[in-house]
């Protein structure tokens, strides 16, 4: 079993880190971290389960409402929070054949000029309406405080330097990391307000891929 403060100090560095842990392992280890679950959509618990769900079939506002079983774009979760999580969990209890995608500007994978990191003015600048229930609110794609807010499910470009944005970020999917699911009890740890992912599309006979998803705010952080 790796870790998990071990796992998130990595994350910490380059935005993201791959270990092994059972799900009752990394609970646990949380708690005793002093770190709160967080329900990321309401009516529902702080850990949910993945699946690959056709655009029919999924929540009105999800990505899988619009992209289906398609990729999907890069985004953080619960990017429609006041407060988003700071760090993101998915666990494979067992292998599967689609892909995460993961882009962080402080790994040197998917930004090789780092330390040097060329954030456009856009990302600060721009003004999307954030749609959180039946609430709405106005926020930017990136703040020094917290970092990066995003997902086009939510969020709507209220600017010219918001639609630019936009466009940033899906410029940036060419270049994102591929996660493979190769393992038992794989585990991904994802430093969600730095870091974006995403679902590859789904594998030809890997509809019954699943994913344990818990996200976590972080005291400190």
């Amino acid at each position: 079993m790796d870790d998990l403060a071990d796992l998130v100090k990595a994350a910490t560095s380059s935005g993201w880190a791959v270990g092994s842990a059972r799900l009752y392992q990394l609970r646990s280890r949380a708690l005793a971290l002093g770190w709160e679950e967080l329900a990321t959509r309401k009516g529902d618990g702080a850990v949910s389960v993945l699946r690959p769900t056709a655009a029919e079939d999924a929540h009105p506002r999800s990505l899988s409402a619009v992209h289906g079983l398609g990729q999907q774009p890069l985004h953080t979760d619960g990017a429609h929070l006041q407060e988003p999580p700071d760090i993101v969990i998915l666990h494979a209890a067992e292998p599967n054949g689609t892909p995460t995608l993961l882009w962080s500007e402080t790994s040197t994978i998917t930004n090789p000029a780092y330390p040097r990191i060329a954030r456009p003015p856009c990302l600060a600048g721009g003004i999307f309406v954030v749609a959180s229930g039946s609430n709405r609110f106005l926020a930017s794609a990136y703040d020094d405080r917290g970092g990066y807010r995003y997902d086009p499910g939510c969020m709507t470009p209220a600017d010219e330097r918001a639609h630019e944005a936009v466009r940033h970020f899906e410029s940036l999917a060419g270049g994102a990391y591929r996660q493979e699911w190769t393992a038992s009890d794989q585990v991904l740890v994802i430093r969600n307000r730095r870091t974006l992912h995403a679902r590859a599309a789904v594998a030809e006979d890997d509809g019954d891929r699943q994913l344990t998803r818990i996200a976590y705010r972080v005291p400190g952080r």
